[in-house]
């Protein structure tokens, strides 16, 4: 057992889960993973000069890949910047997830630079949650590894959307014992599509074939799937298929 700094075990997590880029825009609550970036040559961040810029472009690029991207950014104006493309990918069913510094959790309530409280302590999570599947705060290292793999797989899985995990600076700089995620590289990292009933895709196609004028009207998340040779079995990879007859 070896103690490690909690942002290179994140950015370790995420190399093995084949992320290689990371959209963002520096700020000191982030420090510590820009700093675990410089050290892991697997991943690479990509500074965006704006967070909308850089959630918008976390968008597009889930939308190339298939997968779920990742943003990073800062408190206070950071969250409320990214909140475009995040609002956006949820829109358009597209998985994201987005990890936020906030203030030191030593500062909680003590209103430390840009921390928001209106509703409570260190909440600025919530100014995400109209709009992402799930919101994390961390309050302790050692549910990062759960919380990392939930994350993903949430972002993946039913309809996919944009998921938050919100890490008080000091978090990122604390350390913990690298034994902690190791069930992480034994869970299985893909996630099942999902489908429609073989016979309701069958009577679907039969009604298409047997149409004198189909149209077919298919919702923004039909891209995220890809259509396989066999047009009757991409037929039942999606749910939401519209016919005008």
């Amino acid at each position: 057992m070896t103690k490690k700094i909690v942002a290179d075990l994140i950015v370790d997590y995420l190399a093995r889960r084949d992320v290689k880029y990371i959209f963002g825009l520096c700020g000191h609550t982030v420090i510590g993973m820009l700093d675990a970036l410089n050290r892991n040559p697997k991943v690479t961040y990509i500074s965006n000069r704006h967070e909308a810029v850089a959630s918008t472009a976390a968008d597009g690029y889930a939308r190339v890949t298939h997968k779920a991207s990742v943003v990073m950014c800062h408190l206070g104006p950071g969250i409320t910047n990214v909140l475009t493309g995040v609002a956006n990918a949820a829109f358009d069913s597209i998985p994201m997830v987005v990890i936020a510094g906030d203030v030191p959790s030593y500062y909680f309530g003590k209103h430390p630079h840009q921390e928001v409280n209106m509703h409570g302590d260190a909440t600025q999570y919530k100014i995400l949650e109209p709009v992402v599947k799930r919101a994390w705060r961390v309050d302790d290292v050692e549910a990062f590894p759960d919380i990392f793999d939930k994350a993903f797989r949430l972002a993946e899985s039913g309809r996919p959307g944009p998921v938050l995990i919100d890490v008080p600076m000091d978090m990122f700089s604390r350390k913990m014992e690298d034994y902690l995620w190791d069930r992480t590289y034994k869970d299985s990292h893909i996630t099942m599509a999902p489908a429609l009933d073989p016979e309701a895709a069958k009577a679907i196609a039969k009604k298409l074939v047997e149409a004198k004028n189909p149209v077919l009207h298919a919702g923004g998340g039909i891209i995220w799937l890809k259509p396989p040779r066999n047009w009757q079995n991409w037929l039942n990879s999606w749910i939401f298929l519209y016919l005008v007859l």
